[in-house]
């Protein structure tokens, strides 16, 4: 992951300058394919709570999400995201909803230069967001399950805004505070 030198003034822009718990930010990803056309789509995400640790396993452990601890040196974190998806203009009805995708937020550490993949999961957690479908105008709110090294304290949420199937324009990152 390439980390960007010197702070900007944008919240989440940056891994110098990531979004406040409770605090949204509104984005724009570009939705199509390669044989279709393009669509502007605004995004507003919110990261609600965080849980980590052992009351992140016991919650994982209790829902079957998981059913062993998190590789050596790893801890679980789960967090809760609002999002909010809209397209902009008509037409492109075939890409009318929308969800997130397995891999689309990571947690990354606090300078920015290393990310952390999601943990492998059984399922989903109840009240998740990965693979929810949202309409255009809808707002969910669901948990995500992530890891971070024990040892990192202050690791970011990252979310790309490049769709993990190459259909998103306007690469680039989006980065939350965990605590």
């Amino acid at each position: 992951m390439a980390a960007s030198k010197g702070t900007t003034s944008v919240p989440g822009s940056s891994h110098n300058n990531p979004t406040p718990i409770g605090i949204t930010v509104r984005t724009t990803v570009e939705r199509g394919g390669y044989y279709s056309g393009a669509e502007l789509c605004d995004l507003g995400i919110t990261v609600l709570e965080v849980i980590r640790g052992k009351a992140a396993w016991e919650r994982i452990k209790a829902q079957g999400v998981a059913n062993k601890p998190i590789k050596a040196g790893f801890e679980y974190l789960l967090a809760r995201v609002r999002f909010f998806y809209s397209r902009r203009g008509s037409g492109f009805e075939e890409a009318g909803t929308n969800s997130v995708s397995e891999g689309q937020f990571i947690t990354a550490s606090n300078d920015g230069m290393k990310e952390y993949e999601p943990p492998p999961v059984l399922k989903q957690p109840e009240s998740g967001l990965i693979d929810l479908p949202l309409h255009p105008g809808e707002t969910r709110e669901g948990w995500i399950v992530l890891q971070v090294p024990e040892k990192d304290k202050q690791p970011l949420l990252v979310f790309k805004r490049q769709h993990v199937e190459a259909i998103y324009g306007l690469r680039g990152y989006v980065w939350f505070k965990l605590n």
